[in-house]
C-alpha cells in the first residue's frame, strides 16, 4: 500500500471513530403523539423518550412550560420516569396525558429537558413542534332538532286487558314451582360431585421452545422487520425467565432481570450471555442499533440452547 493511500485510509478511520464517539455523547430527545386527531374532551397519551450519556443526570421534562403558549390544551396526568436502558447510553421515557376541551388544529412547541452535566444545568429539545387537532361532535340537524310534544291517547281500561298478563303469570307461577320442587328433589338424591384439579400448565421450556420455532419459521427479518424479531425474541426469553426461575421478568427493566439472576444458579457463561443479548436486544429496540442479520439468527440460537440446557431441572407444580 503507497503512503498517500495509508494516509487517506488513516483519515477515514480516525473520522468515523470520532463521529460515533460524538453521536454516543449527544443528548437525543423525541416527542411522540399517540393520535393526532381527537374528539373535544378526549384524552391523548404524549410519550417522551430521551437517550443520552451514562455520566449525565437526567432533572425534567418542562412540558408545563411549552404548553404557556398553548392554553387551550389542559395537562391532565404526569407518568413516572422510566428507565429502558442503562448502557452504553442511557434510556429515559416518561409519558403525559393531555385534553383539550375547545375544537381547533394547535401547535404544541418544542419541549426542553433539563438534564446535569458537570454540576451545570444544560437542555435539550424536542426536534419540531407536535400537531394536534381537536374535532367537536358532529350535529345531525334532523335528528337533533327539538320537536314540539305530542299529547298522548288514552284507551279505555277493559276486563279483556287483564286476562292475557294474569295467563302469563299463572304460567310463570307454575314453571317456578316445578323447578324448584325438581331442584330440591335432585339435591336430596345427588351424591356431591368430585371435583377435578384443574391440568397442571405446560412446562416454562415447551412453551419457549415452540415460540422459538414459530418465530424461526417467521418471515420478519427477510421483510426487515428487526425491531418486532428482537421484541418477540426478549418476550420469548424474559417469560422463560419467569416461568423457569419464578423472577419478575415480563414487567422488569434489564438491570432488574440482571440483578435478579446474581441469586440464581445459573453458568457464569450463561449468565454473561443472557446480559449482552438483553441489553442488545434494548439497543436495538430503543436506540435504533442495527447489528448484522447473522446476529439474530445466532442470538435464537442461543436462546434455544440456554433453555434446552436449562429445562432438567424443572419441575411442573400441581394443584
Amino acid at each position: 500500500m503507497s503512503a498517500k493511500w495509508f494516509n487517506i485510509f488513516s483519515f477515514c478511520l480516525v473520522t468515523l471513530v470520532v463521529g460515533s464517539t460524538s453521536l454516543l455523547a449527544q443528548v437525543n430527545v423525541t416527542a411522540q403523539l399517540k393520535s393526532q386527531e381527537i374528539l373535544i374532551g378526549d384524552q391523548v397519551r404524549l410519550t417522551i423518550q430521551i437517550s443520552m450519556p451514562s455520566n449525565l443526570k437526567f432533572k425534567e421534562v418542562k412540558l408545563k412550560e411549552a404548553l404557556q403558549t398553548v392554553p387551550k390544551i389542559e395537562l391532565v396526568d404526569r407518568g413516572s420516569v422510566l428507565s429502558i436502558a442503562q448502557s452504553p447510553q442511557q434510556i429515559l421515557e416518561q409519558q403525559f396525558v393531555l385534553t383539550s376541551f375547545e375544537a381547533g388544529d394547535y401547535n404544541i412547541p418544542i419541549i426542553a429537558v433539563d438534564y446535569e452535566e458537570d454540576g451545570l444545568t444544560k437542555s435539550a429539545n424536542t426536534p419540531a413542534p407536535l400537531q394536534l387537532k381537536v374535532t367537536s361532535i358532529p350535529v345531525n340537524s334532523e335528528r337533533d332538532t327539538l320537536r314540539a310534544i305530542k299529547n298522548i291517547n288514552r284507551e279505555e281500561v277493559k276486563m279483556s286487558d287483564f286476562i292475557f298478563p294474569l295467563l302469563i303469570v299463572l304460567v310463570l307461577l307454575t314453571f317456578v314451582g316445578l323447578s324448584i320442587y325438581y331442584i330440591v328433589r335432585k339435591k336430596r338424591r345427588q351424591q356431591p360431585a368430585i371435583v377435578l384439579p384443574p391440568p397442571p400448565p405446560p412446562p416454562a421450556h415447551e412453551t419457549a421452545l415452540a415460540k422459538l420455532a414459530e418465530l424461526e419459521r417467521s418471515d420478519l427479518l427477510d421483510r426487515g422487520e428487526i425491531n418486532t424479531f428482537q421484541t418477540e425474541l426478549t418476550y420469548i426469553l424474559r417469560e422463560y425467565l419467569e416461568g423457569r426461575y419464578g423472577i419478575h421478568a415480563l414487567e422488569s427493566t434489564t438491570d432488574d432481570i440482571l440483578e435478579s439472576l446474581r441469586s440464581i444458579q445459573i453458568p457464569e457463561d450463561w449468565r454473561l450471555q443472557l446480559r449482552q443479548m438483553l441489553q442488545t436486544a434494548d439497543l436495538v429496540k430503543f436506540a435504533k442499533a442495527e447489528p448484522p442479520l447473522s446476529f439474530h439468527l445466532e442470538a435464537l440460537q442461543s436462546v434455544k440452547t440456554f433453555v434446552e440446557q436449562t429445562k432438567a431441572d424443572l419441575q411442573p407444580t400441581t394443584t
